[in-house]
C-alpha cells in the first residue's frame, strides 16, 4: 500500500506545481497591454472623421515605461490593428487645425523611465459595430498581448 501512495503523492505534487506556474491573463486587467518593460492601458476610444472624411477610431492609451532608458510607444511595441479578419489602415485625424496637431502625435514622444504619457492610435474603420483588436508583440515575437476595443462604448 505504501508503494502506491508515494507515487500518487509525487504525481499530485507535480500537478500542483504546474498549476501554480501557469500564468493566466484572465486575472489581469483585460485593458492592459504588457510587453517586457512597457505597458499601455487602454482607456477608451472615440469615433471621428479622418482627413479623408472616412470613419476612424481614435484609441487612447496610458503608456508607461518601466525600462531603464527613454522609449516611445511607437518603438516599444510592434502592433497590428484589426477589425474582424481585416487589418485596418492608419488614419490621419487632425485635432488642432491652427497648430496642425494630429491625434497620434504623442506616439513618437520618448517617455523617461518610470514615467507615463497618454498616447492615441488612429485607424480607419471598416464598419461601426465590429470590435477592433490591437495586438502587440516584442521585436522577436516572443511575447504578445492584445486588447479588444468595443466600438459600442465609444464616446
Amino acid at each position: 500500500m505504501k508503494k502506491r501512495i508515494i507515487p500518487l503523492l509525487l504525481v499530485l505534487a507535480l500537478l500542483l506545481s504546474f498549476t501554480a506556474c501557469g500564468g493566466s491573463k484572465e486575472t489581469e486587467d483585460p485593458n492592459l497591454l504588457k510587453i517586457g518593460d512597457y505597458e499601455a492601458l487602454y482607456t477608451g476610444c472615440e469615433i471621428v472623421q479622418d482627413l479623408d472624411g472616412e470613419d476612424a477610431v481614435v484609441m487612447h492609451f496610458d503608456f508607461t515605461n518601466n525600462g531603464e532608458e527613454a522609449q516611445s510607444f511607437e518603438w516599444a511595441f510592434y502592433y497590428t490593428v484589426t477589425q474582424g479578419d481585416q487589418e485596418l489602415d492608419y488614419a490621419l485625424v487632425l485635432v488642432d487645425e491652427e497648430n496642425y496637431t494630429f491625434a497620434d502625435d504623442e506616439m513618437l514622444t520618448d517617455v523617461e523611465p518610470g514615467q507615463s504619457l497618454e498616447v492615441c492610435m488612429s485607424y480607419k474603420l471598416k464598419d461601426l459595430t465590429t470590435d477592433v483588436v490591437v495586438a502587440v508583440t516584442d521585436l522577436f515575437e516572443s511575447e504578445s498581448d492584445s486588447v479588444t476595443v468595443d466600438l459600442s462604448a465609444a464616446k
